[in-house]
């Protein structure tokens, strides 16, 4: 059967057809789903059934796999390929995973790091009857819409991406000997498509740099709806397979009956350090 892409999102999304993840892939289907990947950003498969160890290999036509660290997999994950995002507690009370509950602000992921991953897959195990969609923004679209004046404000600037685990509000600028953050380019270019993107987020941006606490609160405000318009909403259906570029959207998860079982697995392809736009 050969590969079919067929878009699904107004400015991005694609469900692919024809591809069956755990099975061997040849040169030429992984140029096409490259090439995919980077015109729609995101990527979806349905109906695939995978073990633990093929989909440590499920991403390999993007790059390497990236560790997850014990400080992600804090609560019940002791791989290092693979997480549990989930909310459901084993015989003894504990979580079985981690990032389970509830609502989650619009983010990318590993912002915080020197060379945030460029791309995050999640798998979906066991689903909720109602809610837990996950929401996407196209950071493309997000930087064409800023008006000039903004594009103007913002040019040659940085953010301080934070990564706060004990908090659920806007993040923290004290503290931060304590805990991963990092200054990463406010607009990057996308090291393949040469795009610009607007690389922010309400979850772990915490300031721009140049301006006062007060002046930078004000400018987020400011920019943060152009990054959360959800061109895209993924309604779950078991065995859902979603792939995404970090470098170029932003997701959030929408919420979830806490009494509802939700189980999906997830996993990183290593990135490099963001190129600042010019």
């Amino acid at each position: 059967m050969s590969i079919a892409i067929i878009p699904v999102g107004q400015t991005m999304a694609a469900e692919v057809c024809g591809v069956n993840l755990a099975d061997p892939m040849g040169k030429t289907d992984r140029a096409i789903l490259l090439d995919a990947w980077h015109q729609n950003l995101i990527l979806i498969f349905r109906d695939q059934s995978m073990t633990d160890r093929q989909l440590k290999s499920s991403a390999a036509w993007l790059g390497d796999t990236s560790k997850i660290s014990m400080l992600m997999a804090r609560r019940g994950d002791n791989d290092t390929q693979i997480q549990k995002v989930s909310n459901i507690v084993d015989e003894n009370g504990n979580p079985i995973g981690a990032l389970g509950d509830g609502e989650m602000w619009f983010h990318h992921d590993n912002s915080f790091t020197e060379a945030p991953d460029k791309a995050t897959w999640l798998y979906a195990v066991e689903l909720p009857y109602t809610g837990g969609n996950t929401l996407f923004g196209n950071c493309y679209e997000a930087y064409e819409a800023l008006p000039d004046k903004l594009k103007k404000i913002i040019s040659g600037r940085k953010v301080l991406q934070v990564y706060d685990y004990t908090i659920r509000t806007k993040p923290r600028r004290e503290g931060l000997d304590r805990i991963p953050h990092f200054w990463q380019p406010v607009v990057v270019q996308h090291p393949v498509t040469g795009r610009k993107a607007l690389y922010l987020d309400r979850l772990m941006t915490a300031a721009i740099d140049g301006f006062t606490e007060t002046e930078s609160d004000e400018l987020l405000a400011e920019l943060f709806p152009y990054v959360e318009r959800a061109d895209y909403e993924h309604k779950w259906r078991l065995g859902d397979y979603v792939i995404w570029d970090n470098r170029c959207t932003v997701h959030a998860r929408r919420e979830f009956p806490s009494d509802q079982r939700r189980l999906l697995k997830r996993g990183k392809v290593e990135g490099n350090a963001l190129i600042a736009a010019g």
